[in-house]
């Protein structure tokens, strides 16, 4: 990985971080400094993101415009192919197609490739797993602290995350199964850190963006009121309402989890004729579970092991 030589704003950086005596370096320590470093930093990095035998590349740009009043600025769009590109202006996210109109959501985080967690408190995470800090070691020439978050009941994959040394930015995250084998990650292939917003942050910070729709989560009057008799620990309900599945046009109930960390949707519609239960399919870490239960099809989409996905969609009972 290689910081860019010549941009003029580009902070020079050394090999170390101050660190007070009274500081306990542990691994809250590390996540803190990553949580500070994604919400304040101005900098522009390239991102390959890798599952199974796919690879996509992304440019992320961040800063902060203060100006009139401050705006945390963050832009995530695919380096190749048109695709859906991200533009957050503080909590709120607008998604952005070719052809098609852009629309907010409320968020102070855009889901791609970084977990929402690290926007926040990791502490929330504590019930469910553990933190553990790891040796120092190089990614692309830079010095890299490694943190291990291991799920605790192995209901979830583990997580790895390796901070820069010098700008406490992710260098590599990575999904890693029991045996300890990656199967999902994501790379920075260069970053750029600048003393302030370059001329491109202040320009995404003058976007207008459209305005999101009201957050309201569906009450169960307005879903079949399904019952999830067993979710992993620590995860809770984000979202649920009844929309129409995009392949088969069918009518589904759809609830959304998340430990903050990693997400899985729930799906339930009435049985189909050509399914044999069960269908179980994988793609590094995003398992594809669905099954018949209680009279209607199941299906758990999530980067969940498709055990834990299995154990959710069989459950899932009519109140």
């Amino acid at each position: 990985m290689n910081d860019v030589p010549n941009e003029k704003d580009n902070v020079e950086l050394t090999d170390k971080t101050p660190i007070t005596s009274t500081e306990k370096v542990n691994a809250e320590f590390w996540l803190a400094k990553l949580k500070t470093a994604l919400t304040e930093s101005n900098f522009q990095a390239g991102i390959v993101t890798m599952k199974a035998d796919k690879t996509t590349t992304y440019n992320w740009v961040h800063g902060v415009v203060d100006d009139e009043e401050k705006v945390e600025v963050e832009s995530i769009s695919p380096l190749i192919g048109g695709g859906i590109s991200n533009l957050r202006h503080n909590k709120v996210v607008t998604f952005i197609e070719p052809n098609k109109e852009p629309y907010s959501i409320q968020s102070d985080s855009i889901r791609r490739f970084i977990p929402p967690i690290f926007y926040q408190d990791s502490s929330q995470l504590t019930d469910s797993y553990q933190f553990v800090l790891v040796s120092k070691n190089q990614i692309g020439g830079r010095s890299a602290q490694l943190i291990r978050i291991e799920s605790i009941d192995d209901t979830t994959y583990n997580y790895w995350v390796w901070i820069d040394v010098q700008s406490a930015l992710p260098l590599r995250l990575a999904f890693v199964n029991e045996k300890s084998e990656v199967i999902e990650q994501v790379l920075m292939t260069h970053l750029s850190l600048f003393t302030g917003p370059t001329e491109e942050i202040i320009k995404l910070s003058q976007h207008n963006l459209p305005e999101p729709p009201s957050a309201l989560i569906a009450t169960h009057q307005e879903t079949n009121n399904w019952n999830m008799s067993w979710i992993p620990n620590g995860f809770s309900l984000i979202k649920s309402d009844r929309h129409h599945l995009s392949i088969t046009r069918e009518v589904s109930d759809y609830y959304l989890f998340s430990d903050g960390l990693v997400e899985f949707s729930v799906y339930v519609q009435r049985q189909l004729e050509s399914f044999n239960s069960p269908l179980v399919l994988q793609e590094g870490a995003m398992s594809f579970v669905m099954v018949r239960s209680d009279g209607f099809d199941v299906t758990v989409v999530g980067s969940i092991p498709p055990e834990t996905a299995h154990k959710i969609a069989i459950s899932v009972k009519s109140i």
